[in-house]
């Protein structure tokens, strides 16, 4: 139940969006609280907490905790990092979004070991509800725009729904990554709908990123038989429908008053599906912000400019890219710590089915390719990695599409000995193989 109370809190971006709404409740109580609720819990399981630290995961965390906390009491004396200047060149701000970043982090491993030693995935029936609710929530912010959220926030780009995660491109992933965690536990007849249902609210962010990743995943899914081909006809069905009915839909906008400043933005969105060009302003301040933190990189590629620095520099919005801005902070290791999450991830234990686990690490590495917020306000994307890195024991006799799915993992057993297929299964799998043997 706590479980379940604080995996809804997260994945649905309540934190943040209980900030934006009162600003004198910073995200910090909630995460606190959230804590608060965790600890009975953990501390029933102290004996999982040795093996746990020597997970993958939170090797990850934990490196990843140590690099900002060198970058934070290592700050250069001026206000210019590889020959950008900082707008913030007192560093204060810095300090404070590097300390943010280490809460995160503390919380995620907090988050990480409460799922890794879960007794059960009751847990996740909350996210099957959510997995309803999201594409609801948007849809309505989109036909009701102001309603959720005043249209003046930061972050809140007119015409393009987001609900509580402010942001479109947000909300679109966020509504990914609750769909395949939801089908960890979604019957296959059922995961047909759920993912049409998803994709109607993805559309309405139009957010180009998670609407391919959206159409990619379910190409995947299919062909791992996770989900029913009927589902693949229903999304091309679905794409049809939007396409036919784009001339419609742009009469529709510009008959709406209250998006007459956003009604080029959104049919230039649309065009790119057409004639795939990319001349909105939006595409043109991604391409600015690349350069700016590739040439980043490039003068400091061995250590990277110190971590915040691509959040306090002379551009008005970050890389737009996580890895670009692993790169650009912290080097050579971060792009090896981005390999490493892409390994952890895919190679994680808590699906039952490969299909899904393959495209958990393909909607990371996707999106890692428009989005830098994964290891900062995005919580949803480090307590994703925190679940799909665990290992639980499978629910025996539950069987997709006709084959069990015990058997495919006690046929196809992750060896023990790779530090990065670790998982609280492995012990399990071990003994197994040695009752064999002898």
């Amino acid at each position: 139940m706590v479980l379940a109370l604080v995996g809804l809190a997260i994945f649905a971006n309540l934190p943040i969006y209980a900030y934006v709404l009162q600003p004198g409740f910073l995200p910090k109580f909630a995460y606190f609280a959230a804590f608060l609720l965790l600890l009975p819990l953990l501390l029933t399981k102290q004996r999982s907490l040795g093996a746990f630290l020597l997970s993958p995961f939170a090797l990850w965390v934990g490196l990843f905790l140590v690099l900002n906390l060198i970058h934070l009491t290592a700050f250069p004396g001026s206000g210019q990092l590889a020959g950008a200047v900082l707008e913030d060149t007192g560093m204060q701000a810095r300090q404070a979004a590097i300390t943010i970043r280490i809460q995160y982090a503390v919380f995620a491993l907090v988050l990480g070991f409460a799922v890794h030693t879960a007794a059960s995935a009751s847990w996740l029936r909350a996210l099957v509800l959510l997995a309803l609710v999201l594409p609801c929530a948007v849809l309505a912010d989109f036909i009701l725009p102001g309603r959720l959220y005043p249209l003046e926030t930061g972050g809140a780009v007119l015409g393009r729904a987001a609900a509580m995660y402010i942001n479109p491109t947000m909300a679109g992933e966020a509504m990914l990554l609750v769909f395949l965690l939801a089908c960890a536990i979604t019957p296959v007849r059922w995961r047909g709908t759920l993912f049409v249902l998803t994709g109607v609210g993805v559309l309405a962010t139009f957010s180009r990123s998670a609407i391919l990743a959206w159409l990619l995943i379910c190409i995947i899914l299919v062909l791992f038989k996770t989900l029913p081909r009927s589902a693949f006809a229903m999304a091309m069905l679905a794409v049809c429908i939007a396409v036919a009915g784009a001339g419609a839909f742009e009469s529709y906008l510009l008959s709406r008053s209250d998006f007459d400043a956003a009604a080029g933005n959104l049919l230039a969105r649309l065009d790119f599906f057409s004639t795939f060009s990319l001349g909105d302003d939006s595409a043109g301040e991604r391409a600015d912000v690349l350069a700016a933190g590739w040439s980043m990189f490039l003068e400091n590629p061995l250590f990277g400019a110190g971590a915040g620095a691509t959040q306090f520099w002379a551009h008005r919005g970050s890389t737009h890219n996580q890895l670009l801005l692993l790169a650009a902070e912290y080097g050579v290791l971060g792009v090896g710590m981005w390999v490493w999450m892409v390994a952890i991830v895919l190679r994680g234990r808590f699906f039952e089915e490969p299909g899904l686990q393959v495209a958990m690490a393909f909607l990371f590495v996707f999106m890692s390719m428009f989005t830098h917020q994964m290891f900062d306000s995005a919580t949803y994307w480090f307590a994703a990695f925190a679940c799909a890195s665990a290992g639980r024991a499978p629910r025996r006799g539950r069987k997709t599409r006709g084959v069990s799915a015990v058997s495919w993992r006690e046929s196809n057993p992750v060896p023990c000995c790779l530090p990065l297929a670790w998982s609280h299964a492995a012990p399990a799998t071990r003994d197994r193989e040695e009752q064999v043997e002898r």
